[in-house]
């Protein structure tokens, strides 16, 4: 974490892309913005309008640049901070330049990594939860993951959060109010009768929320998918073929995979992780039964597994483990002929491919797409969207569920409820969470 004093600096950073570009934008935040504004341009700065200003070196008066420059006096900014923002002509000479300048002024510095969206949140601009969804925003590489970070950043999970524990507030004053007439057995029991319904309601909100979380998942990481197989299967042709381009090595000599060949591939804007794995069977060489093992692994935490068998060999049935998971199985070098049938098992897919014809592979295409849509659809406008915010639903979750336990005190009920409170607390960033501020502002990039 950043030291008191550091906190209190102003900084700098470029907040558009690294390199020659038609504009490059510097932002600086903090007490000393407007002067640095005043010291290095020409003319009046007014709030919020956009002007064309000359750009100088206070030291020499030499003209640096000629851009636009706009100042945004908080707390009316993305910081809360005075901020300006200096539109300039792309050039690696002219940034560097004015870093250069700005380096030199007292009480300034570079920014450190997600500083200023940092400072947002500290200033009130934005929660814990709106800063992880920026976050996911920045990182997100397909549409369903631009999906997923807006309906984090538009609040809802905020608000829910910010609801339920007004109302669990609300029921622990109930409860006190109980303790202070608890000769009046009658008001007491219709007040815990009560509060016990109305916690029943809150329990099945937390638990629909919960729900979707899976699905959340593999949007922000990915629905893993693993290509399996006796060796020399066509495998690694299958990978390639489905990347559209040579990542795996293919040999007609068994085992030439000995680990795990992974690609990110984005069907119909879901991001899908394909895994090439070594040929499932057994050996006596050790490097080979290393690739064997993570294979097996990796299927115990996979999304789908494409089970693998030629249809020029006698049908391979996959090790009983793999049923567990959901499972297709391929007939590969369809082009070479059939040897024997391949019986399915109850809810497995079969499907006869061939890379080298490219018989089937569209088909087997569509059917990941529509895996990965109904495996990844995120339907709810609230959504956990992180593992963090999972735990702190789920905490809470947990603490009214006890407090919901019957011929409990009271006492304890509140207590319980209270836990429930600071959970919602910390999954609105407002408790507890140093640690998870570091980890999550390390990611961003400088300048945001």
């Amino acid at each position: 974490m950043l030291s008191a004093l550091r906190q209190y600096d102003t900084i700098f950073a470029l907040s558009s892309g690294v390199g020659k570009s038609a504009v490059s934008i510097i932002r600086i935040s903090g007490s000393e913005s407007r002067r640095i504004l005043q010291s290095i341009t020409s003319g009046r700065a007014e709030a919020r309008l956009a002007r064309l200003a000359r750009i100088i070196d206070p030291e020499t008066e030499d003209l640096v640049d000629v851009g636009i420059v706009i100042w945004f006096p908080g707390p009316n900014s993305f910081t809360g901070e005075d901020c300006v923002e200096l539109h300039v002509h792309g050039s690696i000479a002219v940034v560097a330049k004015i870093f250069s300048i700005l380096r030199k002024m007292a009480g300034v510095r570079s920014a450190e990594a997600g500083e200023f969206t940092r400072r947002a949140m500290e200033n009130g601009k934005l929660d814990l939860i709106a800063a992880e969804a920026l976050a996911d925003l920045i990182d997100a590489d397909t549409e369903a993951q631009r999906k997923l970070a807006l309906v984090q950043a538009g609040g809802s999970l905020r608000a829910l959060a910010e609801r339920l524990r007004e109302k669990l507030i609300e029921l622990m004053a109930d409860l006190e109010i109980g303790l202070d007439f608890a000769d009046e057995v009658d008001s007491v029991g219709g007040i815990c009768r009560r509060v016990q319904l109305e916690l029943a309601a809150v329990e099945l909100e937390l638990a629909a929320v919960e729900a979707g979380y899976s699905n959340a998942e593999r949007v922000r990481d990915g629905l893993n998918v693993l290509i399996a197989g006796p060796p020399n299967a066509g495998k690694s042709s299958l990978l390639n073929a489905l990347a559209r381009r040579d990542v795996a090595i293919v040999s007609e000599f068994a085992g030439t995979t000995r680990d795990l060949v992974e690609i990110r591939l984005d069907l119909n804007g879901f991001p899908v992780n394909l895994v090439d794995s070594a040929g499932i069977r057994a050996t006596d060489d050790p490097i080979e039964r290393e690739g064997v093992r993570r294979a097996l692994v990796r299927a115990e935490t996979a999304d789908l597994v494409l089970w693998l068998c030629p249809m020029n060999e006698p049908h391979a049935a996959p090790p009983q483990d793999l049923d567990r998971r959901a499972l297709w199985v391929l007939r590969t070098k369809a082009d070479l002929g059939q040897v024997d049938g391949c019986p399915p098992s109850s809810g497995i897919e079969t499907l006869a491919v061939s890379v080298q014809s490219g018989l089937h592979l569209e088909e087997l295409i569509q059917a990941l797409k529509t895996f990965a849509e109904k495996n990844m659809s995120v339907d709810s406008s609230i959504v956990v969207a992180n593992e963090r915010q999972w735990r702190a639903i789920v905490s809470a979750r947990d603490a009214i569920q006890s407090a919901r336990q019957k011929c409990l005190p009271e006492e304890v009920v509140a207590e319980e409820l209270r836990r429930a409170c600071f959970s919602l607390e910390s999954l609105l960033g407002r408790i507890g969470v140093d640690d998870v501020l570091d980890s999550l502002f390390a990611r961003f990039c400088i300048g945001k």
